[in-house]
């Protein structure tokens, strides 16, 4: 029993019932209601075959690890635990010792590592999620860099089919992805290109604003902690300039610093 009933439900045929073409017009605005929260919510809708003939009806579906229910940034937030306990490793490993053994310094730079790469990771899934978003949002004009990409990916013949099958969310989302096994979003440049895909113009402007922080001063950060975690990784964190190559300090100041800069840079960037 229904109890009461939105506006336009009449009762018939007894207490508790609906006519039918009443209760369809119910059930179809209740789940319009439904799909639009999920989109809001971080979900998207992806088109799903319906058992009727030629019949398509629209699934709720969180992108990305839907499996999972966590999102891009529950997901960068995990990465940063664990790149907070490297910081904590250290410091436990030479105790109340005043000067630590040396080799215990690849803590910190491990924890560098691994923050620059949490935003890399992050920024990758933020943007299929957001590219979803937005091709289901019809009531906006793609921004014109994702349009453009979109044209790229997928060519007349496979838009017809995508029409056909109504899967154009998934085929969209495949082509980006695979693309983006390709690209890195790291530093100021690839994560500024990156976001225009969205509709986001000069981001670093958009999160200085948001987070009251000089983009000047952010934009270097970001850059710093980049190119190091690019030494660390490729070049063992020696200054290959010089001859014989001197190993580069690095501290717990520098590693706590940034975890800070890449924790600001997704918490904004996720608030788009």
């Amino acid at each position: 029993m229904l109890g009461r009933f939105a506006p336009g439900i009449r009762r018939a045929n007894g207490p508790g019932q609906v006519t039918g073409d009443v209760r369809k017009q119910y059930m179809s605005r209740r789940s319009h209601q439904s799909q639009t929260a999920d989109v809001k919510a971080g979900s998207v809708l992806t088109p799903a075959r319906n058992s009727a003939p030629n019949a398509t009806v629209m699934k709720s579906q969180v992108v990305p690890r839907a499996s999972t229910g966590m999102t891009a940034l529950d997901i960068f937030k995990k990465c940063i635990d664990r790149a907070k306990s490297l910081i904590r490793i250290h410091s436990a490993a030479h105790g109340n010792k005043s000067r630590p053994e040396a080799y215990l310094a690849d803590a910190h730079r491990a924890s560098v590592v691994l923050a620059v790469s949490a935003l890399d990771a992050f920024i990758r899934s933020f943007l299929i999620a957001r590219i979803r978003a937005r091709l289901v949002d019809d009531k906006q004009a793609l921004p014109p860099t994702l349009a453009q990409e979109i044209k790229r990916f997928l060519k007349d013949d496979v838009l017809l089919e995508a029409a056909r099958k109504s899967d154009l969310l998934d085929r969209v989302e495949l082509a980006f992805r695979s693309d983006f096994e390709r690209k890195s979003f790291q530093g100021v440049k690839s994560i500024t290109e990156a976001l225009c895909l969205i509709g986001t113009e000069n981001v670093f402007h958009h999160i200085s604003l948001s987070a009251s922080v000089n983009e000047d001063h952010l934009k270097i950060d970001v850059d710093k902690y980049t190119k190091r975690r690019h030494i660390i990784a490729h070049a063992g964190d020696f200054d290959m300039s010089k001859n014989p190559p001197p190993e580069n300090t690095i501290t717990k100041p520098y590693a706590e610093n940034c975890i800070k800069t890449m924790v600001l840079v997704a918490t904004e960037i996720n608030k788009i």
